[in-house]
């Protein structure tokens, strides 16, 4: 990260250095310039194949599990933003586990419907409390 911020600098530097008093030989040099700090960035960069991003690590086809696909539903929803419940997974495929704390007992039925509602749950435990 901090090489990359170098080399950004560096640019940087010498593109403001050009458009502030260039000379006709400044795009050449520029270009060298530009070369060189990419190929010493993308040297000290590791092997795409040895990244593991969101990219690599999901082929077509491949599903998010379960719990995480309701954890994403509750924190999409629109009426349970601010609400801070936990999607856990439950002892057998299919069940998941809702803990946290809401505002209102309408959320808390939210979270279980939006839990329910998703493709792979087959069942809810919700745990989700309503402070008094």
């Amino acid at each position: 990260m901090g090489k990359k911020l170098f080399g950004g600098l560096v640019v940087l530097l010498i593109v403001g250095g050009a458009v502030a008093g260039g000379k006709p030989t400044d795009p050449e040099v520029l270009a060298r310039l530009g070369a060189t700090v990419a190929g010493k960035v993308g040297g000290a960069l590791p092997d795409r194949s040895q990244l593991a991003g969101p990219v690599t690590t999901f082929k077509v086809g491949d599903r998010l599990p379960v719990e995480e696909q309701v954890r994403l539903r509750i924190h999409a929803d629109k009426a349970m933003a601010g609400a801070e419940v936990e999607v856990l997974r439950g002892a057998a495929a299919g069940e998941v586990r809702l803990r946290g704390v809401v505002a209102t007992a309408a959320l808390q039925m939210r979270a279980a419907v939006i839990a329910s509602e998703t493709v792979g749950v087959e069942k809810v435990f919700n745990e989700v409390a309503v402070p008094e």
